[in-house]
């Protein structure tokens, strides 16, 4: 009776270095997920919180803001690093450019919060519209996104 073999035969370095590549790709794509989802959530808890502290105060003792608020600059600087035309530059300046972007955009929302949600919008926009137009990666067209940039 013939053994069956979980890994490829002796020899085929090839094969497991894509096979480790695939598997760290989609790792990768499960955190990205997985981090931009918390900082969607922060964002959406603190927008709450923003608004009307009270209701958050009901459930909990103490006040959120700040863990709320690290998870937002969390969230949306990963959601920036790993923007695919972002990997252009080096991972130093993506980190730098990603970590500023975020404590910019999170922290001018709270300040004018009453423009916060359009202001997310319009960044969805930008970075798809950026995305787009970069060579070497194809993005499914987004209609609602393509009517912000069209010349009127």
């Amino acid at each position: 009776m013939a053994e069956i073999l979980d890994t490829p035969p002796e020899g085929s370095d090839y094969i497991n270095a894509e096979m480790e590549h695939r598997h760290l790709l989609k790792f990768l794509e499960l955190f990205y997920i997985t981090a931009t989802l918390q900082g969607r959530i922060a964002y959406f808890l603190m927008s709450i919180h923003a608004v009307n502290p009270s209701i958050l105060k009901s459930f909990t003792d103490y006040n959120p803001k700040k863990y709320l608020f690290a998870n937002m600059v969390y969230g949306v600087g990963v959601m920036l690093y790993c923007r695919p035309s972002m990997r252009a530059i080096s991972r130093f300046n993506r980190t730098v450019f990603s970590i500023l972007g975020s404590l910019m955009f999170n922290h001018s929302s709270l300040l004018f919060y009453g423009c916060g949600r359009v202001m997310m919008l319009h960044l969805l926009a930008y970075l798809y519209h950026v995305d787009s137009r970069y060579r070497g990666f194809h993005i499914r067209p987004y209609p609602e996104y393509e009517s912000m940039y069209r010349q009127h």
